[in-house]
């Protein structure tokens, strides 16, 4: 029967000892706090000899348990999980903008370097202006097949000097 006063107790009182807990660390954390303060009860509840024993319990328990969880987010504050999600994601983007500006500009300088006058303008009118196989044909005189091959050589070309220069990154 022991079990059941101090039990019967806590949720007797659990509105005040909610409201007591919530004025100490807020309405969001009144609910932790309470099932904190009852699961430190629930150790002692063989002791527990009478109702005004386990009221006094309960309300030294939440206030307790309050002022921990209290001193805790004190010492440990906490970042909302978009925030920090956010954050991380706009490190992460600037990071990798700036790595993908500096791995398009090296490859731009090293296809003017070692590519043949044809080869560069295939490359930058297809991958750099977006222009398609039609239209590189027209401009320069070609067939499609041809621009193709040209396309295709020069890729191998430039990946494999910037594989040799940069093997870390590739």
């Amino acid at each position: 029967m022991k079990t059941d006063l101090l039990t019967s107790t806590f949720v007797n009182f659990r509105t005040r000892l909610r409201s007591m807990a919530a004025g100490i660390v807020g309405t969001d954390d009144a609910d932790d706090v309470i099932h904190d303060a009852f699961c430190r009860l629930w150790s002692r509840h063989t002791s527990v000899e009478s109702e005004t024993e386990a009221i006094k319990l309960s309300y030294t328990a939440v206030r307790n348990s309050a002022i921990d969880a209290l001193r805790s987010s004190r010492s440990h504050p906490t970042v909302e999980i978009d925030e920090s999600v956010q954050r991380l994601e706009n490190d992460d983007e600037a990071d990798s903008k700036a790595e993908k500006t500096a791995t398009y500009e090296a490859v731009i300088r090293l296809s003017r370097r070692v590519l043949n006058e044809r080869q560069f303008e295939v490359f930058r009118l297809h991958d750099i202006e977006g222009a398609g196989y039609d239209e590189i044909a027209d401009l320069l005189g070609l067939s499609n097949e041809n621009v193709r091959a040209i396309l295709s050589r020069s890729r191998k070309i430039i990946r494999e000097l910037y594989r040799k220069q940069n093997p870390d990154q590739i």
